[in-house]
């Protein structure tokens, strides 16, 4: 009885949070074909637990008479979006990556966050056409913000300071930023599933190791330990994996190891005379159907 509860569950869970954005849309929104106004609305937020009248506050805020209330107000603003766009990004990975419950609370809330983000921006976007400038300016710069952080970076290698550092950049060029600086060359780097970490190779302690660091550059910290050389990270689709090419068997072979350094056992893929490298994984969706017929003994 266990599995039709748990999907009878679900089903009511997305069942409520999808009537939630469908009784919530005006006749007019019905009519135009979605279009709403933020005020009409009156859904709390998953992520603050804050009815929107909390959001309209803020905003009004904004254009306080007190110097030291627009500031604070705006920070609010973007944090709360920031953790509304973080919401989203891990259960949409969670949702790609088949690694979850049927009844898990983000998988059946998707929907409810999706449309709480709408709710967010539309309060901004009705915001920045106020007829109070401070409003309107502080608005679109909460705007501005929180639209630089849905947008993809890319990340990539140059010597543009005399050896090869990790740089990375918006996707239409803009805010080149240096995250490795020291006398090695550090190269390859990939991005995790969620965009929070890096993996990349660097000599920097005499041979090519594996690294991860944080998308900002913190937090660098070496996975591999060898007299080899470990190059070409790359990261499984559910982000616990890394895949990488080493030399530490006499010829180049593809390895796995735990993504967050703390099982150091690594396993060789290929064995053979030949050189193989550049390792790459296929999207994952169908390992939740995988499990169903599996070997007893590889379950």
């Amino acid at each position: 009885m266990a599995g039709p509860r748990r999907i009878f569950l679900c089903v009511l869970c997305v069942s409520a949070a999808l009537a939630g954005c469908v009784a919530e849309r005006s006749p007019d929104e019905h009519r135009d074909g979605g279009v709403e106004k933020a005020e009409d609305r009156k859904r709390s937020l998953p992520s603050e637990g804050k009815p929107e009248s909390d959001i309209s506050r803020l905003i009004q805020q904004l254009g306080s008479d007190d110097w030291q209330t627009r500031p604070k107000a705006q920070e609010e603003l973007i944090e709360m979006g920031k953790k509304l766009v973080q919401e989203y990004r891990q259960a949409k990975l969670q949702v790609a990556s088949y690694k979850l419950q049927v009844d898990d609370p983000k998988t059946c809330n998707l929907k409810l966050i999706t449309c709480n983000i709408k709710s967010f921006a539309d309060a901004l976007r009705e915001a920045s056409k106020s007829n109070d400038p401070e409003i309107k300016m502080r608005a679109n710069l909460i705007r501005q913000h929180l639209y630089s952080l849905t947008q993809p970076k890319i990340a990539f290698v140059s010597d543009r300071d005399g050896n090869s550092e990790i740089y990375v950049m918006d996707a239409a060029g803009q805010n080149q930023t240096r995250l490795t600086e020291n006398k090695a060359d550090d190269e390859s780097p990939a991005w995790s599933p969620d965009g929070k970490r890096i993996a990349f190779s660097s000599d920097r302690d005499g041979n090519w190791e594996i690294y991860v660091m944080d998308a900002d550059g913190k937090n660098q910290t070496r996975l591999t330990e060898n007299q080899a050389f470990d190059q070409w990270p790359v990261w499984g689709p559910d982000g616990t994996k890394i895949t990488f090419a080493s030399s530490r068997d006499g010829r180049g072979n593809i390895y796995v190891l735990d993504a967050d350094g703390g099982n150091q056992t690594k396993t060789r893929l290929t064995e053979n005379q030949a050189t193989d490298n550049s390792p790459d994984w296929s999207p994952s969706f169908l390992s939740e159907l995988s499990a169903l017929f599996a070997d007893e003994e590889k379950k």
